[in-house]
Parts: C-alpha cells; structure tokens; sequence
C-alpha cells in the first residue's frame, strides 16, 4: 500500500493557548473509519501544559506531550468523522502527517503481511542440503 499524507497542508505551522484557538488555528480534512498514524514536528515549547492532540467530530482520539521534536499519535475512528484536525497548546509544530496506519508500518519496516502473495526473503545462508 503506497503511503498518502491525508492532511490538507502538511507544513502549516500552528500555534494556539486555548481551545478555541484550535479550531481558528486547524486545517479541516474528513477521515474514512480505521487505523491512522498522526505526527508532527515540535519547534517551539513555551511554557508547562504543552500538548499536541489530534481530535474527531469534537472529541480528542490521540495526543502527544508536546515535547520538541516529532510526536507521533496512533488512533482508531470507528465512524466517519469530519472535523478531523491537529491542535497545539502553548508550542509551535509544522510537518503534519496523517496517514492509515497498515502504509505507515510498512514504511517503517513493518513485517510480512498474511494477505501477500509473496513469501518474506530469506535472511539466513542457504546450507548444503537445505530446501528453499
């Protein structure tokens, strides 16, 4: 499966201190029921009760602690779900990624799949003897 970024504006900077700055702040986009993978890069932390979240028809499904450098997020919608958007409180982060959960494991060395209709490459040296 080719890996897709589904957020709209994938280096938007946002910056918010409250909640209704999150919805001011965010890039709207619409998910598909299933299992995704949300990350973004941290370049400013400015004070306590730094979060990043990542919220669904109004509620939050994945968060992260807001610490400099990239925070990743792994939820499971179960329904269709518009709003989706990133908030940030208190720090600044760019480089959103959304993207189904089953691409980005394989982009990140994720094993062989059952469904595959190829075997997984042997790693061990053939022996004498041995049968492929």
């Amino acid at each position: 499966m080719r890996r897709t970024n589904l957020h709209p504006k994938p280096t938007e900077t946002l910056d918010a201190e409250s909640v209704t700055d999150y919805y001011a702040n965010g890039s709207f986009m619409s998910l598909r029921p299933g299992q995704y993978v949300a990350s973004c890069d941290v370049t400013h932390a400015g004070a306590e009760d730094v979060k990043v979240t990542f919220w669904a028809n109004h509620m939050q499904v994945g968060t992260g602690n807001g610490a400099i450098g990239a925070n990743v997020m792994r939820f499971d919608l179960q329904s269709d779900s518009a709003p989706c958007l990133f908030a940030v409180r208190k720090c600044r982060a760019a480089d959103f990624i959304v993207e189904r959960a089953d691409s980005h494991a394989l982009a990140s060395g994720g094993g062989f799949r059952a469904s595959s209709l190829r075997r997984p490459r042997r790693t061990e040296p053939i022996k004498a003897g041995d049968r492929r």
